[in-house]
Protein backbone atom coordinates (compact mmCIF):
# COMPACT_ATOMS: atom_id res chain seq x y z
CA UNK A 1 0.00 0.00 0.00
CA UNK A 2 2.71 2.27 0.56
CA UNK A 3 4.50 1.53 -2.78
CA UNK A 4 1.50 2.00 -4.39
CA UNK A 5 0.92 5.77 -2.39
CA UNK A 6 4.55 6.54 -3.16
CA UNK A 7 4.40 5.72 -7.01
CA UNK A 8 0.84 7.99 -7.10
CA UNK A 9 2.73 10.82 -5.47
CA UNK A 10 5.63 9.97 -7.86
CA UNK A 11 3.11 10.52 -10.83
CA UNK A 12 1.07 13.68 -9.72
CA UNK A 13 4.07 15.47 -7.93
CA UNK A 14 6.14 17.39 -10.79
CA UNK A 15 8.87 18.20 -8.44
CA UNK A 16 9.48 14.55 -7.51
CA UNK A 17 13.26 14.39 -9.62
CA UNK A 18 12.51 10.30 -9.60
CA UNK A 19 11.69 9.51 -12.98
CA UNK A 20 8.11 7.92 -14.45
CA UNK A 21 7.76 4.07 -15.14
CA UNK A 22 4.53 2.88 -15.34
CA UNK A 23 5.38 -0.43 -16.21
CA UNK A 24 8.29 -1.03 -14.36
CA UNK A 25 7.41 0.48 -10.89
CA UNK A 26 7.97 -2.31 -8.62
CA UNK A 27 11.56 -1.96 -9.49
CA UNK A 28 14.60 0.61 -7.97
CA UNK A 29 15.35 3.58 -9.67
CA UNK A 30 18.44 2.06 -11.40
CA UNK A 31 16.93 -0.95 -12.68
CA UNK A 32 13.92 1.29 -14.03
CA UNK A 33 16.12 3.09 -16.43
CA UNK A 34 18.16 0.17 -17.39
CA UNK A 35 14.27 -1.19 -18.14
CA UNK A 36 13.15 1.55 -20.08
CA UNK A 37 16.59 1.48 -22.24
CA UNK A 38 16.02 -2.28 -22.84
CA UNK A 39 12.22 -1.35 -24.38
CA UNK A 40 13.93 1.51 -26.33
CA UNK A 41 16.54 -1.09 -27.95
CA UNK A 42 13.94 -3.68 -28.40
CA UNK A 43 11.47 -1.67 -30.06
CA UNK A 44 14.30 0.12 -32.08
CA UNK A 45 15.89 -3.53 -33.25
CA UNK A 46 12.92 -5.71 -33.42
CA UNK A 47 12.00 -5.23 -36.76
CA UNK A 48 13.98 -8.09 -37.82
CA UNK A 49 13.40 -8.70 -41.51
CA UNK A 50 15.36 -10.17 -44.94
CA UNK A 51 17.41 -7.04 -44.86
CA UNK A 52 18.87 -7.08 -41.34
CA UNK A 53 19.37 -10.94 -41.30
CA UNK A 54 21.29 -10.47 -45.11
CA UNK A 55 23.40 -7.90 -43.95
CA UNK A 56 23.80 -9.54 -40.73
CA UNK A 57 25.43 -12.83 -42.77
CA UNK A 58 27.78 -10.89 -45.11
CA UNK A 59 28.76 -9.59 -42.10
CA UNK A 60 29.87 -12.58 -41.21
CA UNK A 61 31.87 -13.54 -44.59
CA UNK A 62 33.79 -10.29 -44.34
CA UNK A 63 34.69 -11.18 -41.18
CA UNK A 64 36.16 -14.31 -42.12
CA UNK A 65 37.68 -13.13 -45.47
CA UNK A 66 39.33 -9.65 -43.30
CA UNK A 67 40.27 -12.79 -40.76
CA UNK A 68 42.04 -15.66 -43.06
CA UNK A 69 45.09 -13.56 -44.17
CA UNK A 70 46.01 -12.33 -41.06
CA UNK A 71 45.86 -15.83 -38.95
CA UNK A 72 47.59 -17.10 -42.17
CA UNK A 73 50.14 -14.99 -41.75
CA UNK A 74 50.39 -15.12 -37.39
CA UNK A 75 50.02 -19.15 -38.17
CA UNK A 76 53.07 -19.35 -40.79
CA UNK A 77 55.29 -16.77 -38.94
CA UNK A 78 55.36 -18.33 -35.75
CA UNK A 79 55.67 -21.96 -36.99
CA UNK A 80 58.91 -20.49 -39.43
CA UNK A 81 60.15 -19.10 -35.56
CA UNK A 82 59.90 -21.78 -33.58
CA UNK A 83 61.22 -24.21 -36.42
CA UNK A 84 64.37 -22.32 -36.76
CA UNK A 85 64.97 -21.54 -33.74
CA UNK A 86 64.69 -25.42 -32.87
CA UNK A 87 66.85 -26.15 -35.53
CA UNK A 88 69.85 -23.01 -34.48
CA UNK A 89 69.52 -24.49 -30.52
CA UNK A 90 70.03 -28.28 -31.90
CA UNK A 91 73.01 -27.54 -34.00
CA UNK A 92 74.42 -25.23 -31.04
CA UNK A 93 73.88 -27.66 -28.23
CA UNK A 94 74.57 -31.15 -30.48
CA UNK A 95 71.07 -32.55 -29.47
CA UNK A 96 70.19 -34.63 -32.58
CA UNK A 97 67.06 -33.74 -34.72
CA UNK A 98 63.72 -34.82 -33.24
CA UNK A 99 60.52 -35.27 -35.08
CA UNK A 100 58.39 -34.24 -31.93
CA UNK A 101 59.53 -30.84 -32.20
CA UNK A 102 58.41 -30.12 -35.34
CA UNK A 103 55.23 -31.24 -34.09
CA UNK A 104 54.77 -29.53 -31.27
CA UNK A 105 55.80 -25.84 -33.25
CA UNK A 106 52.99 -26.78 -35.25
CA UNK A 107 50.63 -27.30 -32.50
CA UNK A 108 51.85 -24.64 -30.98
CA UNK A 109 51.19 -22.29 -34.08
CA UNK A 110 47.46 -23.62 -34.57
CA UNK A 111 46.88 -23.00 -30.65
CA UNK A 112 47.91 -19.00 -31.63
CA UNK A 113 44.96 -18.98 -33.64
CA UNK A 114 42.20 -19.22 -30.73
CA UNK A 115 43.93 -17.54 -28.57
CA UNK A 116 44.59 -14.60 -30.62
CA UNK A 117 41.24 -14.71 -31.37
CA UNK A 118 40.28 -14.55 -27.71
CA UNK A 119 42.06 -11.21 -27.63
CA UNK A 120 40.21 -9.31 -30.10
CA UNK A 121 42.41 -9.98 -33.13
CA UNK A 122 40.75 -11.36 -35.74
CA UNK A 123 39.16 -9.35 -37.69
CA UNK A 124 40.77 -6.58 -35.86
CA UNK A 125 38.65 -3.83 -37.35
CA UNK A 126 39.49 -0.93 -36.11
CA UNK A 127 42.07 -2.18 -33.56
CA UNK A 128 44.58 0.43 -33.59
CA UNK A 129 48.41 -0.39 -34.20
CA UNK A 130 49.18 0.20 -30.06
CA UNK A 131 46.75 -2.32 -28.88
CA UNK A 132 47.34 -4.49 -31.44
CA UNK A 133 50.81 -4.83 -30.18
CA UNK A 134 50.17 -5.55 -27.33
CA UNK A 135 47.44 -8.36 -27.80
CA UNK A 136 49.38 -9.84 -30.17
CA UNK A 137 52.37 -9.87 -27.61
CA UNK A 138 50.12 -11.16 -24.75
CA UNK A 139 48.68 -13.40 -27.48
CA UNK A 140 52.05 -14.73 -28.51
CA UNK A 141 53.94 -15.42 -25.24
CA UNK A 142 50.44 -17.57 -24.24
CA UNK A 143 52.14 -19.60 -27.13
CA UNK A 144 55.69 -19.82 -26.62
CA UNK A 145 54.48 -21.06 -22.89
CA UNK A 146 52.39 -23.77 -24.45
CA UNK A 147 55.68 -25.13 -26.64
CA UNK A 148 57.88 -24.72 -23.34
CA UNK A 149 55.25 -26.61 -20.97
CA UNK A 150 54.95 -29.06 -23.41
CA UNK A 151 57.87 -29.59 -24.00
CA UNK A 152 59.45 -29.46 -20.41
CA UNK A 153 56.56 -31.83 -19.91
CA UNK A 154 57.45 -34.40 -22.36
CA UNK A 155 61.06 -34.36 -22.07
CA UNK A 156 61.97 -33.01 -18.31
CA UNK A 157 65.65 -33.98 -19.18
CA UNK A 158 65.47 -31.53 -21.76
CA UNK A 159 64.05 -28.34 -20.05
CA UNK A 160 67.31 -26.75 -20.92
CA UNK A 161 66.56 -26.59 -24.20
CA UNK A 162 62.98 -26.22 -24.40
CA UNK A 163 63.19 -22.83 -22.25
CA UNK A 164 65.36 -20.96 -23.63
CA UNK A 165 64.08 -22.23 -27.37
CA UNK A 166 60.49 -20.36 -26.10
CA UNK A 167 62.00 -17.23 -24.70
CA UNK A 168 64.38 -16.62 -27.93
CA UNK A 169 60.74 -17.84 -29.93
CA UNK A 170 59.27 -14.70 -28.33
CA UNK A 171 62.10 -12.02 -28.75
CA UNK A 172 62.53 -13.30 -32.46
CA UNK A 173 58.98 -13.81 -33.16
CA UNK A 174 57.09 -10.76 -32.18
CA UNK A 175 59.04 -8.23 -34.30
CA UNK A 176 58.63 -11.15 -36.65
CA UNK A 177 54.72 -11.29 -36.78
CA UNK A 178 54.07 -7.70 -36.78
CA UNK A 179 56.64 -7.13 -39.84
CA UNK A 180 54.53 -10.19 -41.38
CA UNK A 181 51.22 -8.94 -40.65
CA UNK A 182 51.92 -5.62 -41.89
CA UNK A 183 53.16 -6.85 -45.11
CA UNK A 184 49.77 -8.69 -45.47
CA UNK A 185 47.82 -5.68 -44.75
CA UNK A 186 49.61 -4.15 -47.20
CA UNK A 187 48.86 -6.69 -49.93
CA UNK A 188 45.82 -7.95 -49.32
CA UNK A 189 43.99 -4.55 -48.62
CA UNK A 190 44.37 -3.66 -52.61
CA UNK A 191 41.44 -6.08 -52.79
CA UNK A 192 38.00 -5.07 -52.31
CA UNK A 193 37.03 -8.05 -50.56
CA UNK A 194 39.19 -7.68 -48.06
CA UNK A 195 37.81 -5.23 -44.85
CA UNK A 196 34.23 -3.64 -44.63
CA UNK A 197 32.80 -1.30 -46.05
CA UNK A 198 31.75 1.35 -44.27
CA UNK A 199 28.83 4.08 -44.13
CA UNK A 200 29.50 7.36 -42.31
CA UNK A 201 27.16 9.35 -40.59
CA UNK A 202 28.00 12.86 -40.31
CA UNK A 203 28.28 16.78 -41.38
CA UNK A 204 29.38 16.81 -45.06
CA UNK A 205 32.34 18.41 -44.55
CA UNK A 206 33.10 16.34 -41.55
CA UNK A 207 32.02 12.96 -43.21
CA UNK A 208 34.50 13.69 -45.85
CA UNK A 209 37.10 14.35 -43.51
CA UNK A 210 36.96 11.19 -41.96
CA UNK A 211 36.12 9.75 -45.19
CA UNK A 212 39.88 10.73 -46.32
CA UNK A 213 41.44 9.68 -43.05
CA UNK A 214 39.84 6.24 -43.13
CA UNK A 215 41.24 6.38 -46.95
CA UNK A 216 45.13 6.78 -45.33
CA UNK A 217 44.41 4.33 -43.32
CA UNK A 218 42.62 1.71 -45.07
CA UNK A 219 44.42 -1.03 -43.65
CA UNK A 220 42.80 -1.05 -40.58
CA UNK A 221 39.97 -2.66 -42.29
CA UNK A 222 37.35 0.31 -42.79
CA UNK A 223 36.49 1.28 -46.17
CA UNK A 224 34.74 4.17 -46.75
CA UNK A 225 31.91 3.64 -49.32
CA UNK A 226 28.75 6.65 -48.48
CA UNK A 227 28.33 9.72 -46.70
CA UNK A 228 24.62 9.44 -45.11
CA UNK A 229 22.43 12.53 -44.27
CA UNK A 230 19.54 13.99 -42.84
CA UNK A 231 16.97 14.56 -45.46
CA UNK A 232 17.55 18.43 -45.24
CA UNK A 233 21.38 18.50 -45.36
CA UNK A 234 20.95 15.89 -47.89
CA UNK A 235 18.84 17.83 -50.65
CA UNK A 236 20.75 21.21 -49.94
CA UNK A 237 24.30 19.48 -50.45
CA UNK A 238 26.00 19.88 -53.77
CA UNK A 239 25.47 16.56 -55.72
CA UNK A 240 27.89 17.07 -58.81
CA UNK A 241 30.74 16.20 -56.46
CA UNK A 242 34.29 15.12 -57.89
CA UNK A 243 35.58 10.85 -57.67
CA UNK A 244 37.65 11.18 -54.97
CA UNK A 245 34.74 12.35 -52.23
CA UNK A 246 32.26 10.10 -50.55
CA UNK A 247 28.82 9.44 -52.26
CA UNK A 248 26.20 11.57 -50.65
CA UNK A 249 23.09 9.04 -49.50
CA UNK A 250 19.58 9.86 -47.45
CA UNK A 251 19.67 8.29 -43.93
CA UNK A 252 16.04 7.74 -44.54
CA UNK A 253 17.53 4.90 -47.39
CA UNK A 254 20.34 3.49 -44.97
CA UNK A 255 18.88 -0.09 -45.49
CA UNK A 256 18.67 -0.10 -49.13
CA UNK A 257 21.64 1.81 -49.44
CA UNK A 258 23.77 -0.79 -47.12
CA UNK A 259 22.62 -3.63 -49.18
CA UNK A 260 23.49 -1.95 -52.44
CA UNK A 261 26.86 -1.38 -51.29
CA UNK A 262 27.48 -4.11 -49.53
CA UNK A 263 28.14 -2.12 -46.03
CA UNK A 264 27.88 -3.72 -42.70
CA UNK A 265 29.39 -1.03 -40.95
CA UNK A 266 28.53 2.70 -39.83
CA UNK A 267 30.18 4.96 -37.79
CA UNK A 268 28.16 7.85 -36.52
CA UNK A 269 30.08 11.53 -35.82
CA UNK A 270 28.65 13.28 -32.63
CA UNK A 271 28.43 16.25 -35.31
CA UNK A 272 25.92 14.54 -37.05
CA UNK A 273 22.72 16.18 -34.65
CA UNK A 274 20.97 12.81 -34.59
CA UNK A 275 18.20 12.38 -31.54
CA UNK A 276 19.61 8.84 -30.97
CA UNK A 277 22.69 7.04 -30.35
CA UNK A 278 23.26 4.66 -32.89
CA UNK A 279 21.98 1.81 -31.26
CA UNK A 280 18.24 3.73 -30.81
CA UNK A 281 18.29 5.02 -34.30
CA UNK A 282 15.40 3.49 -36.55
CA UNK A 283 17.15 4.14 -39.65
CA UNK A 284 20.05 2.24 -38.84
CA UNK A 285 18.52 -0.60 -36.91
CA UNK A 286 19.50 -3.00 -40.13
CA UNK A 287 22.75 -2.24 -39.96
CA UNK A 288 24.70 -4.70 -37.67
CA UNK A 289 27.60 -2.92 -36.79
CA UNK A 290 27.30 0.26 -35.69
CA UNK A 291 29.46 2.96 -33.74
CA UNK A 292 29.82 6.43 -32.01
CA UNK A 293 32.80 8.16 -32.36
CA UNK A 294 33.83 10.34 -29.34
CA UNK A 295 31.99 13.07 -27.92
CA UNK A 296 33.28 16.34 -26.69
CA UNK A 297 31.96 15.39 -23.15
CA UNK A 298 33.11 11.31 -23.98
CA UNK A 299 36.81 11.51 -24.59
CA UNK A 300 37.71 7.80 -25.18
CA UNK A 301 41.30 6.63 -24.88
CA UNK A 302 42.81 3.27 -26.65
CA UNK A 303 42.84 1.92 -22.96
CA UNK A 304 39.63 2.34 -22.36
CA UNK A 305 37.48 -0.99 -21.17
CA UNK A 306 33.97 -2.15 -21.27
CA UNK A 307 32.64 -3.29 -17.32
CA UNK A 308 29.39 -4.55 -15.87
CA UNK A 309 27.97 -2.40 -12.91
CA UNK A 310 25.20 -4.67 -11.91
CA UNK A 311 22.83 -5.59 -14.85
CA UNK A 312 24.27 -2.12 -16.46
CA UNK A 313 27.49 -1.67 -19.18
CA UNK A 314 30.16 0.80 -18.25
CA UNK A 315 32.79 2.12 -20.24
CA UNK A 316 36.21 2.36 -17.59
CA UNK A 317 38.08 5.86 -18.69
CA UNK A 318 42.35 4.72 -18.89
CA UNK A 319 44.53 7.64 -18.94
CA UNK A 320 44.82 8.10 -15.25
CA UNK A 321 48.21 9.10 -13.71
CA UNK A 322 50.44 6.09 -14.00
CA UNK A 323 51.61 4.19 -10.74
CA UNK A 324 55.10 3.67 -9.00
CA UNK A 325 55.55 0.62 -10.70
CA UNK A 326 54.60 1.68 -14.26
CA UNK A 327 56.71 4.32 -14.14
CA UNK A 328 60.08 2.03 -12.36
CA UNK A 329 59.48 -0.26 -15.84
CA UNK A 330 59.55 2.71 -17.84
CA UNK A 331 62.95 3.76 -16.07
CA UNK A 332 64.00 -0.06 -16.34
CA UNK A 333 63.31 -0.33 -19.74
CA UNK A 334 65.04 2.97 -20.77
CA UNK A 335 68.58 2.11 -18.74
CA UNK A 336 68.74 -1.32 -19.80
CA UNK A 337 68.12 -0.50 -23.93
CA UNK A 338 70.20 2.36 -23.77
CA UNK A 339 72.91 0.09 -21.90
CA UNK A 340 72.72 -2.28 -24.75
CA UNK A 341 72.89 0.25 -27.79
CA UNK A 342 76.07 2.02 -26.19
CA UNK A 343 77.90 -1.44 -25.65
CA UNK A 344 76.71 -2.74 -28.98
CA UNK A 345 76.79 0.74 -31.10
CA UNK A 346 80.24 1.80 -29.89
CA UNK A 347 82.49 1.17 -33.16
CA UNK A 348 79.69 2.78 -34.82
CA UNK A 349 79.54 6.00 -32.74
CA UNK A 350 83.30 6.02 -32.93
CA UNK A 351 82.95 6.26 -36.96
CA UNK A 352 80.76 9.02 -36.88
CA UNK A 353 82.83 11.05 -34.99
CA UNK A 354 85.98 10.47 -36.80
CA UNK A 355 83.38 11.78 -39.98
CA UNK A 356 82.53 14.96 -38.28
CA UNK A 357 85.85 16.01 -37.55
CA UNK A 358 87.14 15.34 -40.40
CA UNK A 359 84.07 17.04 -42.66
CA UNK A 360 84.16 20.51 -41.05
CA UNK A 361 85.62 22.58 -38.40
CA UNK A 362 84.06 22.76 -34.78
CA UNK A 363 83.20 20.50 -32.28
CA UNK A 364 81.98 17.15 -32.56
CA UNK A 365 79.01 17.63 -30.12
CA UNK A 366 76.63 20.42 -29.96
CA UNK A 367 74.18 21.19 -26.79
CA UNK A 368 71.49 22.98 -26.35
CA UNK A 369 69.16 24.03 -23.55
CA UNK A 370 65.74 22.42 -23.55
CA UNK A 371 62.80 22.40 -21.16
CA UNK A 372 62.36 18.75 -19.53
CA UNK A 373 60.10 16.96 -16.51
CA UNK A 374 58.74 19.73 -14.29
CA UNK A 375 59.94 22.37 -16.45
CA UNK A 376 63.61 21.94 -15.29
CA UNK A 377 66.07 22.82 -18.02
CA UNK A 378 68.91 20.50 -19.08
CA UNK A 379 71.39 20.22 -21.84
CA UNK A 380 70.02 18.10 -24.97
CA UNK A 381 73.13 16.77 -27.04
CA UNK A 382 73.36 15.69 -30.51
CA UNK A 383 76.10 15.49 -33.22
CA UNK A 384 77.39 18.57 -34.46
CA UNK A 385 75.31 18.76 -38.02
CA UNK A 386 75.54 22.55 -38.46
CA UNK A 387 78.06 25.03 -39.63
CA UNK A 388 79.70 26.60 -36.32
CA UNK A 389 77.96 29.91 -37.63
CA UNK A 390 74.97 28.42 -38.07
CA UNK A 391 72.57 31.50 -36.61
CA UNK A 392 73.92 34.16 -38.88
CA UNK A 393 73.66 31.80 -41.61
CA UNK A 394 70.05 31.21 -40.82
CA UNK A 395 69.05 34.85 -40.50
CA UNK A 396 70.67 35.35 -43.52
CA UNK A 397 68.75 32.87 -45.46
CA UNK A 398 65.25 33.19 -43.75
CA UNK A 399 66.19 37.27 -44.80
CA UNK A 400 66.59 36.98 -48.38
CA UNK A 401 63.59 33.97 -48.58
CA UNK A 402 60.33 34.74 -47.71
CA UNK A 403 59.38 31.31 -49.13
CA UNK A 404 61.16 29.72 -46.46
CA UNK A 405 60.50 32.03 -43.73
CA UNK A 406 57.29 30.72 -44.41
CA UNK A 407 58.06 26.92 -43.93
CA UNK A 408 59.75 27.89 -41.09
CA UNK A 409 57.14 29.87 -39.24
CA UNK A 410 54.85 26.82 -40.06
CA UNK A 411 57.02 23.86 -39.72
CA UNK A 412 60.05 24.96 -37.55
CA UNK A 413 62.14 23.14 -39.70
CA UNK A 414 63.35 23.49 -43.36
CA UNK A 415 63.78 21.03 -46.24
CA UNK A 416 66.76 22.81 -47.62
CA UNK A 417 68.40 24.01 -44.47
CA UNK A 418 71.71 26.17 -45.84
CA UNK A 419 73.25 25.10 -42.16
CA UNK A 420 73.78 21.91 -42.47
CA UNK A 421 76.57 20.25 -43.38
CA UNK A 422 77.16 17.55 -45.87
CA UNK A 423 78.10 14.41 -43.09
CA UNK A 424 75.38 16.77 -41.26
CA UNK A 425 72.51 15.77 -44.08
CA UNK A 426 73.37 12.19 -43.70
CA UNK A 427 72.54 12.21 -39.80
CA UNK A 428 69.65 14.05 -40.03
CA UNK A 429 68.23 11.99 -42.90
CA UNK A 430 68.69 8.83 -40.65
CA UNK A 431 68.06 10.39 -37.55
CA UNK A 432 71.47 9.73 -36.18
CA UNK A 433 72.83 13.36 -34.73
CA UNK A 434 69.98 12.21 -32.09
CA UNK A 435 71.86 9.06 -30.77
CA UNK A 436 74.21 11.52 -28.10
CA UNK A 437 70.63 12.28 -26.60
CA UNK A 438 71.27 8.26 -25.09
CA UNK A 439 73.26 10.08 -22.38
CA UNK A 440 70.88 12.26 -21.06
CA UNK A 441 68.61 9.58 -21.18
CA UNK A 442 71.12 7.53 -18.66
CA UNK A 443 71.20 10.79 -16.51
CA UNK A 444 67.15 10.48 -16.65
CA UNK A 445 67.10 13.62 -18.07
CA UNK A 446 65.07 12.28 -20.88
CA UNK A 447 63.20 8.74 -21.89
CA UNK A 448 63.49 6.91 -25.07
CA UNK A 449 60.00 7.26 -25.64
CA UNK A 450 58.54 10.91 -25.17
CA UNK A 451 57.26 14.29 -26.56
CA UNK A 452 60.74 16.03 -28.00
CA UNK A 453 62.41 18.74 -25.80
CA UNK A 454 61.48 21.77 -26.44
CA UNK A 455 63.99 25.00 -26.18
CA UNK A 456 61.70 28.39 -25.14
CA UNK A 457 63.41 30.44 -28.34
CA UNK A 458 61.82 32.97 -30.35
CA UNK A 459 63.19 30.89 -33.67
CA UNK A 460 62.18 27.56 -32.41
CA UNK A 461 59.41 26.50 -30.15
CA UNK A 462 57.96 29.87 -28.85
CA UNK A 463 54.75 29.42 -29.50
CA UNK A 464 54.62 26.00 -27.97
CA UNK A 465 55.29 27.55 -24.69
CA UNK A 466 53.65 30.61 -24.87
CA UNK A 467 50.76 30.47 -27.06
CA UNK A 468 49.49 26.88 -26.00
CA UNK A 469 50.07 27.38 -22.13
CA UNK A 470 47.73 24.48 -21.24
CA UNK A 471 49.53 21.71 -23.72
CA UNK A 472 53.18 23.04 -22.26
CA UNK A 473 51.96 22.59 -18.65
CA UNK A 474 50.73 18.63 -19.48
CA UNK A 475 54.50 18.64 -21.48
CA UNK A 476 55.98 19.50 -18.09
CA UNK A 477 54.22 16.42 -16.50
CA UNK A 478 56.34 13.47 -18.37
CA UNK A 479 60.19 13.12 -19.57
CA UNK A 480 60.63 14.10 -22.59
CA UNK A 481 62.25 11.32 -25.40
CA UNK A 482 64.41 10.68 -28.00
CA UNK A 483 61.68 9.32 -30.48
CA UNK A 484 57.52 9.77 -30.31
CA UNK A 485 54.68 10.11 -31.82
CA UNK A 486 55.43 12.66 -33.70
CA UNK A 487 58.45 11.46 -35.48
CA UNK A 488 56.76 8.14 -36.30
CA UNK A 489 53.98 9.79 -37.48
CA UNK A 490 55.00 12.98 -39.51
CA UNK A 491 58.59 14.00 -38.75
CA UNK A 492 59.78 17.01 -41.06
CA UNK A 493 56.32 16.50 -43.00
CA UNK A 494 53.50 18.39 -40.80
CA UNK A 495 52.42 21.82 -39.74
CA UNK A 496 53.89 22.79 -36.03
CA UNK A 497 50.58 22.10 -34.60
CA UNK A 498 50.61 18.06 -35.44
CA UNK A 499 53.58 18.35 -32.91
CA UNK A 500 51.31 19.60 -30.11
CA UNK A 501 48.93 17.08 -31.26
CA UNK A 502 50.56 14.18 -31.08
CA UNK A 503 52.54 15.19 -27.58
CA UNK A 504 49.15 15.84 -26.23
CA UNK A 505 47.87 12.22 -27.64
CA UNK A 506 51.13 10.27 -26.34
CA UNK A 507 50.72 11.57 -22.75
CA UNK A 508 46.66 10.79 -22.88
CA UNK A 509 47.36 7.44 -23.90
CA UNK A 510 50.54 5.88 -22.24
CA UNK A 511 51.58 2.60 -21.33
CA UNK A 512 54.74 0.78 -21.30
CA UNK A 513 53.42 -1.17 -24.18
CA UNK A 514 52.69 2.28 -25.95
CA UNK A 515 56.56 2.91 -25.72
CA UNK A 516 57.22 -0.57 -26.82
CA UNK A 517 55.66 -0.60 -29.91
CA UNK A 518 56.77 3.26 -30.58
CA UNK A 519 60.64 1.70 -30.07
CA UNK A 520 59.97 -1.07 -33.08
CA UNK A 521 58.12 1.54 -35.08
CA UNK A 522 60.52 3.90 -34.66
CA UNK A 523 63.41 1.45 -36.47
CA UNK A 524 60.66 1.08 -39.48
CA UNK A 525 60.46 4.98 -39.73
CA UNK A 526 64.25 5.59 -39.76
CA UNK A 527 64.96 2.20 -42.43
CA UNK A 528 62.55 3.62 -45.02
CA UNK A 529 62.45 7.36 -44.51
CA UNK A 530 59.42 7.80 -43.53
CA UNK A 531 58.16 11.32 -42.62
CA UNK A 532 60.53 13.12 -45.34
Amino acid sequence: MASSTLDDRTKTDPSTPVRVYERYHRLDTVDRNAAEMLKKYCTTNSRSNATATRLANRSAIQSFLTSAPLAAADFLSLYACLFLVSAIFERLMGLTNMQVENQTAFFVSLVILPIANLAGLYPGLGLGSVVEFRQLARALFAAVLVFAGIGWFCFPKLWFFYVPVAAVAYAVGLPLVMSTRFIVRQVVKRFAWWGAPTLIVAEPQRGQELGKRMQREIDQGFRPVGLLLDSSQYWVSDKLLDTSKLPLYDIRNAAEVAVSLGATWVIVSPCANREMAPILDKSLAAIPNRILLSTGQTDMSIWDQMFCIGSSAALRFGGAHPSFVELAAKRVLDLLLTSMALIAGFPFLATICLLIRLSSRGPIFYSQKRIGFGGREFRAWKFRSMQSNADQVLDNYLANNPAARWEWNETHKLKDDPRVTSIGKFLRASSLDELPQLWNILRGEMSLVGPRPIIDSPTYDASYVHEYAEEFEAYKTVRPGLTGLWQVKCRNAGVYELRIYWDMYYIRNWCVWLDIYLIMRTIKTVLMREGK
